[in-house]
């Protein structure tokens, strides 16, 4: 289940497949640390809905809506493999 950065819905995590390659705007956003496999989470939204701030890292990202549709990305409690989620466990 796919979708871009700019439609995870307010407080959910997801992970970061593909970062746009072929412009600027993909290489400005993976020196921010929005690379592949990384966890990402949308925070909050401005009362006009644009920009979003995003947690990424441990950082907090304020991204458009036009630049964050260049991001593309999967539900975080979605697995990849056979049911079984990679997460650390609490320790």
């Amino acid at each position: 289940m796919e979708c871009t950065l700019d439609q995870v819905p307010l407080g959910e995590e997801a992970v970061v497949l593909q970062v746009e390659n072929e412009s600027l705007l993909g290489s400005r956003l993976r020196e921010m640390g929005i690379t592949e496999g990384v966890r990402i989470c949308r925070k909050r939204q401005a009362p006009l809905g644009d920009p979003s701030i995003y947690m990424v890292r441990g950082c907090a990202l304020a991204i458009r809506n036009a630049d964050a549709a260049h991001i593309l990305v999967r539900p975080a409690h979605i697995s990849v493999a056979g049911g079984f989620e990679n997460r650390r466990s609490d320790r």
